[in-house]
């Protein structure tokens, strides 16, 4: 198990590993914004426990709920705060800025009170050129750092899409033991050659929220959170063009995103180039059994085809494809980046590490092959997490927790070059 565990954190960041830490508590809570949204005061009666029940009837929940909505309006979606001594807080912003709703679930998953204070989440402090944004989708908003240098005329900005697994704006998992940065090292580096940078936390994780379960998102939803950030950039009069640059995962979402929008440029940085089911399968293949190996391919062809999995699931892949994930691997499954990479009619950058261990260099040269006219840079010894690393495999995944590891040195320098460029050619 340990090994088909550790296969698909290489492979992908477990997908989206992070919807296996939906609990029922998640879901209630979401119920309860939503009850809260839309006056269902009876509904919202049901979720409280006992204990609540009997200090606040029934008749007086619609009061409450009309007071502080006349107060502070609706709830935005809700989010997990912290565990402790057997009590679980959800913390619910409401439209307007200021206090939040605190929500706090007992063992029993019954409300055991809401009540309005101020936000005590930590917050990181903005450094010189970053402000925060905020943008609204059909079913999640979407929170992020743009990093905008001084500049004395329009500059372009670049749309940073983070990979899978529950990776946050600035590059970092709580899978990945330190904080590798590079998102950060990333926008840093851009915006000290005068290129303005838009990061983000994807739905669900970090700032950001949902509306839907993390088992309920889709590849879709992620499409449609970077085609809003998109919208929102090009409003935005102090730039100039928008890039998008897509890392592994996030450079299919990427090249879904920009179909549509009509956006400058699009780099895909890790990205794969063959269909997700064909990755896992051939990464699986090293560490399963052959019967093992046999099974979780009937899996993943039922997942693909949206069929019920009848099969007993063991040794691991009870993990690896847990119900939570397979709406998701479902909706990624559907995709060919080849496929997708083709439409684009914009000037394409195609950047791949000769030494990553979970997209290798196949991948790069399959995007460019569907893509003759982007340019295709392979950067020798540059890892996933865009750093340099030694090719064994134990030293690579070293360097993922490593704080201290500065950037390839010519990522940024090929970026920048393709931004900047006034034409297009190979």
């Amino acid at each position: 198990m340990k090994r088909i565990l550790l296969t698909t954190y290489l492979l992908f960041l477990l997908f989206k590993c992070y919807a296996q830490e939906t609990t029922l508590t998640s879901k209630l809570a979401s119920q309860f914004v939503k009850y809260y949204n839309i006056s269902q005061a009876d509904s919202l009666y049901t979720l409280l426990s006992l204990e609540v029940k009997k200090s606040l009837p029934q008749s007086n929940v619609s009061v409450v709920v009309d007071q502080l909505k006349s107060q502070f309006g609706n709830l935005l979606t809700s989010e997990y705060a912290e565990a402790d001594k057997g009590i679980t807080t959800y913390i619910a912003e409401f439209e307007k800025p200021g206090p939040v709703l605190y929500i706090h679930f007992n063992k029993d998953n019954k409300v055991v009170g809401f009540f309005v204070n101020a936000d005590k989440r930590v917050k990181t402090p903005l450094r010189e050129g970053e402000d925060l944004i905020s943008v609204s989708t059909s079913s999640a908003v979407i929170r992020g750092t743009i990093s905008i240098p001084k500049a004395a005329k329009k500059i372009p900005v670049v749309l940073l899409i983070a990979g899978s697994g529950p990776t946050d704006r600035d590059g970092n998992s709580p899978l990945i033991p330190g904080k590798p940065n590079y998102f950060l090292k990333i926008s840093d580096e851009l915006s000290a050659n005068d290129i303005a940078v838009l990061r983000y936390d994807k739905r669900a994780i970090g700032r950001s929220t949902s509306n839907k379960s993390a088992a309920e998102i889709t590849l879709v939803d992620m499409v449609e959170d970077a085609r809003a950030l998109i919208q929102f950039l090009k409003n935005d009069d102090r730039f100039s063009e928008v890039i998008v640059c897509g890392h592994s995962e996030g450079a299919l979402v990427g090249m879904l995103a920009s179909q549509n929008e009509q956006v400058s440029r699009f780099i895909s940085i890790a990205g794969p180039g063959v269909p997700v089911g064909d990755i896992l399968s051939s990464q699986l293949k090293e560490t399963m059994a052959p019967d093992d190996y046999k099974m979780a391919i009937s899996v993943m062809d039922s997942i693909k085809n949206g069929q019920e999995i009848r099969q007993t699931l063991k040794n691991g892949m009870d993990v690896l494809f847990h119900p939570s994930l397979r709406p998701f691997l479902h909706s990624l499954m559907k995709f060919n980046p080849q496929a997708e990479i083709a439409k684009l009619k914009m000037p394409v950058l195609i950047i791949q590490g000769t030494h990553d261990i979970q997209v290798d260099v196949n991948n790069a040269k399959e995007l460019k092959k569907a893509s003759p006219n982007a340019k295709l840079v392979l950067i020798d010894g540059m890892n996933h997490i865009l750093k340099q690393a030694p090719k064994d495999r134990q030293l690579n995944i070293a360097t993922y927790s490593n704080e201290k590891l500065e950037l390839h040195p010519r990522l940024i320098s090929e970026l920048t070059q393709f931004i900047n460029q006034m034409t297009y050619g190979n």
